[in-house]
Parts: C-alpha cells; sequence; structure tokens
C-alpha cells in the first residue's frame, strides 16, 4: 500500500521546527510485515481447566496474550491491564513463571504480572524496581511459601513478590557490575542462587530469610559469559561458572566433577522460546505457533495429535534494521522480532514478506555482490548470500537460499556492517563480539577462493567494535568504531575511533578519533571526491580527507538528536539522515541546504534507486525524492 505523506501546502507550516514540502517527496511504503513473534508458550492446569497461554511480541495498544482450552478448543485473548504495552524489544516478555498453585508469572518492560487461569483475571501488576526494562532468560523461583523471585536487566538486582499480600519489594543488587540475572534456583535450606552474567561470570547466594548474600566463586576466577543454576531432586542446586562445576547447598558452594551432578527439579519457569509442555494428565503440547495461528496437542494414550487452531487480533510490524538495493533494482530489508526477509519492488509498489531464514535473529546488514545479494546476521555471526533469481528457501533444504559462507558466533555474534569490495572478490563483515566481551572482529571472505580470513579486535582497534565501513578508491577501507559492548561487556575506551585499513597489508595504517567525546561513529560514505563522509551517533557530522589524514570539517547537528545514516547521492551530493532532518551537502563547498523535515523519525538509511532516497521509520518504509 503507497501512502502519500501531503505535507499540505506552504511555510509556514513545519515539523520538528522545520520546513517541510509538499507533493510526494515524501512517500510512506507501509509496514514491512504484519507477523506477530511468540514469546514463549506453557501448559496451566488450573480450575479444573487444561490450557495453554501463548506470549507474544505486538504493536497493539495494550500487551496481550492468547489463552486457548485444549478441551473446548476456545481461546481467548487477554489483554494486559490498562496502560501496559505496547510490548516491543526489552518490553516484550523474555521469562514467565507457572507457581504451584496455577498462577501465571510474566513481565514486561519491567513490570511484573500475576494472572489468575481459574477466573481469567490479573492480580496483580507492578514495577518492584524502577529502573528494570525486563525479567530475562529463566530468572524466576518460587520459595517453600509461595513467594515469587525474579532478576531485573540491566540492573542485576533481585526482586520478591508476595502472592498472600500482593507486595512486591526489592531484595537489592546482586552484583554491581553485571548487566544479567539469567537464572534462579532455589535449595531445600532457603537459600536462592543467583547465575549472573555477562562479562564476569557469577554465582550469589541470597538467604531468602535472613537476607544473607554471598558471592560463591572467587573474584579472581571470574571469567567472561555467565554463572548457570538448576535444582535439583536432592534438595540441592547445581551450576557452572568460572569453568567449574558447583554444588550448592545452605549457601556454600563445593567445587564438583560433571558426573556428580543431580538429576534437575522440574520448576514452572519458561523462557521466550519455550513452546511445549505437560498437563498432569500426561497429555502434551507439542508445539505452539503463534505467528501462524495454532498449537499441537499430543495425548500419549492415544498416540493422536490434536491441532487446534486460533485468530486473534494485533497489530503486528516489527522494526527495520537493515536496508539494501538487490541486484535486481529492488530494495531488500530485514525485521527482527521476529526476524522476516522483505523485498519493496519500486515499480509495482509491493512489498512481498518471504519469512524468516534458519538460525538468523535478524539481518543486521546487506550489500549488492554482483547478481547477488550478502548478508550478516545475528546472533552467530553469519556470512550469507542470497541469490533473487531462485527460489527462496529460508535457509533450509538441499538448495538453501539463502546459504551461509561462514560463521563467527565468538568474533562477531552482532554484525553491523556488510561491505562488498569493488575488486568483485571479497566480502567484509564486522560488528560486535559475542555476550559479555568487549571489541569485534573483521572478517575478509573470498568468493573466488572460498577462504575467511579474521582479523580480531587487538589487530584492528583494541576493546572497540567496527560497525561502519567504506572504501576507498584505492581500494583501502575505512573504518569506525563504537566503543560500547552490548550483551553486557564492559566498554574499555572512551571515543570512537576513525582507521584506515591497507587492505593489501591487511592491517591498520592511520587511526584518529575524528569528533572529541563522541562514542559511536554511526556511519561512513566514500564521496566523488574520494573524502569520507560521517556522523556520529550524537549527530556531529563530519569530514575526513584521507590523502591529508585530516578531519577538514565538523557540523553539530545534535538538535536533530541522533545520526542515522550518510549516503553518496547519484547527483553527487552528500546526504546525511538523522533522527529528525535530511541536510543535502555539497562536498565541493562543503555547504548545506536548509535541512528538511521527514514526516516520522528516521531509523535506518537504505539505497537510492531511481532517483529516491529510501529508509525506514521503524516499521515502515518510506523514499525521500533527492534533488527537493
Amino acid at each position: 500500500m503507497r501512502t502519500i505523506a501531503l505535507l499540505l501546502l506552504l511555510l509556514p507550516l513545519t515539523l520538528f521546527g522545520l520546513p517541510v514540502h509538499a507533493d510526494d517527496a515524501f512517500i510512506d511504503h507501509g509496514v514491512a510485515t504484519h507477523a506477530v513473534e511468540s514469546r514463549g508458550a506453557t501448559v496451566v492446569h488450573s480450575g479444573g481447566k487444561n490450557l495453554v497461554i501463548c506470549l507474544n511480541n505486538d504493536r497493539s495498544e495494550r500487551g496481550w496474550m492468547l489463552v486457548t482450552d485444549i478441551d473446548t478448543g476456545q481461546s481467548e485473548q487477554v489483554h494486559f491491564p490498562e496502560g501496559i504495552g505496547p510490548i516491543l524489544s526489552m518490553g516484550a516478555p523474555f521469562a514467565s513463571y507457572v507457581s504451584t498453585r496455577g498462577r501465571f508469572y510474566t513481565g514486561t518492560g519491567g513490570t511484573l504480572l500475576e494472572f489468575e487461569p481459574a477466573t481469567m483475571e490479573w492480580l496483580y501488576h507492578g514495577r518492584p524496581h524502577p529502573q528494570a526494562q525486563a525479567f530475562i532468560d529463566y530468572a524466576f523461583a518460587e520459595d517453600a511459601q509461595g513467594r515469587i523471585y525474579a532478576g531485573t536487566h540491566p540492573g542485576c538486582h533481585l526482586i520478591r513478590y508476595d502472592p498472600q499480600t500482593r507486595t512486591s519489594e526489592d531484595l537489592g543488587q546482586l552484583d554491581p557490575q553485571e548487566h544479567y540475572v539469567s537464572w534462579l534456583a532455589l535449595d531445600d535450606a532457603g537459600w536462592l542462587y543467583c547465575g549472573i552474567g555477562t562479562a564476569r561470570g557469577n554465582i550469589v547466594a541470597y538467604n531468602t530469610n535472613t537476607g544473607e548474600k554471598r558471592q560463591i566463586p572467587d573474584e579472581a576466577e571470574r571469567t567472561a559469559r555467565g554463572g548457570w543454576v538448576f535444582p535439583s531432586v536432592d534438595g540441592k542446586v547445581y551450576g557452572t561458572v568460572a569453568g567449574k562445576n558447583w554444588r550448592l547447598h545452605n549457601g556454600v558452594g563445593e567445587v564438583i566433577e560433571p558426573a556428580q551432578r543431580g538429576r534437575e527439579r522440574l520448576t514452572g519457569v519458561i523462557g521466550w522460546k519455550s513452546r511445549t509442555g505437560t498437563f498432569p494428565d500426561g497429555r502434551k503440547l507439542v508445539y505452539a505457533n503463534l505467528e501462524d495461528g495454532w498449537i499441537d496437542i499430543e495425548d500419549p494414550a492415544t498416540g493422536e495429535t490434536k491441532r487446534i487452531e486460533f485468530t486473534y487480533e494485533a497489530v503486528g510490524g516489527m522494526g527495520f534494521t537493515s536496508l539494501a538495493e538487490g541486484p535486481d533494482g529492488k530494495v531488500y530489508g530485514s525485521t527482527c522480532h521476529p526476524m522476516r526477509f522483505v523485498r519493496f519492488d519500486p515499480d509495482t509498489e509491493t512489498m512481498e514478506d518471504f519469512g524468516g531464514v534458519k538460525d538468523v535473529g535478524n539481518f543486521c546488514a546487506m550489500a549488492k555482490s554482483g547478481d547477488l545479494l550478502a548478508a550478516v546476521s545475528y546472533s552467530y555471526g553469519i556470512l550469507h548470500l542470497y541469490d533473487p533469481a531462485r527460489p527462496f528457501t529460508g535457509g533450509e533444504g538441499d538448495a538453501p537460499n539463502p546459504w551461509e559462507l561462514g560463521r563467527w558466533p565468538q568474533e562477531v555474534c552482532r554484525p553491523r556492517v556488510c561491505v562488498a569490495h569493488p575488486d568483485g572478490r571479497h566480502l567484509l563483515m564486522a560488528g560486535y563480539a559475542a555476550y559479555g566481551l568487549a571489541g569485534g572482529g573483521l572478517v575478509i571472505h573470498d568468493l573466488q577462493t572460498g577462504a575467511s580470513e579474521l582479523i580480531t579486535h587487538e589487530h584492528l582497534i583494541p576493546s572497540e567494535s567496527t560497525v561502519t565501513m567504506t572504501v576507498l578508491p584505492d581500494g583501502d577501507i575505512v573504518g569506525g568504531t563504537d566503543i560500547s559492548a552490548p550483551g553486557g561487556g564492559h566498554p574499555q575506551s572512551t571515543e570512537a575511533t576513525l582507521y584506515i585499513f591497507d587492505f593489501a597489508k591487511r592491517e591498520v595504517a592511520f587511526r584518529t578519533n575524528p569528533v572529541p567525546g563522541a562514542t559511536f561513529i554511526r556511519a561512513l560514505t566514500t564521496g566523488s571526491d574520494g573524502r569520507v563522509y560521517g556522523v556520529t551517533r550524537n549527530a556531529v557530522f563530519f569530514v575526513f580527507d584521507p590523502r591529508s589524514r585530516e578531519v577538514v570539517r565538523t557540523e553539530d547537528w545534535s538538535r536533530f538528536e541522533q545520526g542515522a545514516d550518510v549516503v553518496a547521492g547519484p547527483d553527487g551530493m552528500i546526504y546525511v539522515l538523522l533522527d529528525k532532518a535530511i541536510v543535502r551537502v555539497d562536498p565541493v563547498t562543503l555547504t548545506y541546504d536548509e535541512p528538511v523535515a521527514p514526516p516520522s523519525r528516521i531509523s535506518y538509511g537504505g539505497p537510492v534507486i531511481d532517483g529516491r532516497l529510501y529508509y525506514s521509520s521503524d516499521a515502515n518504509l518510506w523514499s525521500y525524492r533527492l534533488g527537493e
């Protein structure tokens, strides 16, 4: 569907404080996909009913979940309490819990919710810790008194909720440096063990009666990644941290061999990828497919599997994470949560949703490579190729399309940039390292030989991650970094780096900090004059001359909030995309026109096709006619 953004007549009409343009300067091409992501499913037996609860990630004004009675086949869309939602990104449920009383607990955006399936009503909602953004992984537990515990992200706090009094309390911070409480497990002595990560794994024991806290591993032993714990049928808790296996009881840890672990005691905790469960009568939830609207229930007594179909009202429409022009002249994009690979045809103005791709959280960046499209994905750090001339298979089957060229889950877990080198032979990808680590690598893949080279951050810019790259006329690479370490790592640098990478020698030839105080270089492009044009996340535009190796111009556009992209137009002009403006820069004079306001915020930049610059505004694909 094409919606023309009619910005009406003449000045003084303004948007974001800027003049806006009339007619079809800006066109909203619509939402890429209406898919809704499942955020966990589980089974509940309550009030004589056998129920399946499905959580989701959606853009509805209020969050909701779907409750299906497997005996009647009826489903009910139960909305969260007023004011809770939409449940997007970190606000979506990550961890949930079914208590021994049959009540259901989940979290959305730091809000803890209690649901009574027997009466289909919400009993409680509140924020036990004001800075909490989520309750993640498997961080729920229940003590002998029926009190519910959960761990918060990113502050690493432990909270407790009492169903009897319907009150919650913050029990304090478990680790002052870490961001993830991913696992909770109780022993039979009243001690709760908390698996923590990810930069320096930890297990902290908490006495649920006295409030005493004890760190299990020695400080010097702690290493990257997280601590893991689980409750056992023998009343103890077992875990792994700092490369050791532990038996945990009464607040004390004992190092053991893996074979000495006890058998896990199952609890009601589920993660956001859980889709199964078993009812008291033995029937099983084989799988819950919220996206396609069905659940399968298996009855072991008869060997039969019954499919229950359902419908629901949802907004859907997840945000773009990358855009690129394909070899067929069409716009390709990726969303996340859920991942969908989409294509927009500028000639027919139609959007096609191909679906998801195996082992892919999202395509973080894409680039045209001859007759193919290269893409890089989270969270396994995969480099892919896609052939638009062949059927899309989602990476499945004997002839997958797209297909993999390699994986680097440790060094480039979260790719952010993909470049097809103009030599026609090499692909480059770079980004952030795995959870808990600071400093991502650079991968160079040879399409002719199939060989790949990994250059670690120690040989690029130590402890920083390359998040944008552009190629100079001589074939060398200019990279820009981010100092942050998403996924719980601890940043080591203070300013983002711009560097020249000698492509023939495979080494950094020059480095500088182009914008004092900037921590994230968001985008780079090479102009027809050979100079590099960039923008930082805090919206400082800069021009770098690789010949003199000097920054020759900066301009602070932080009044338009954040930088989004920099694009070299076919007209020779440089277009700087900011949250609330598009600025055209003349590379000869380094002067710029009056910034133009887009109808809505810009999220990611994209390609220029037939004189229109494509970009995303959250879930919508937009284009802007150059030359305005």
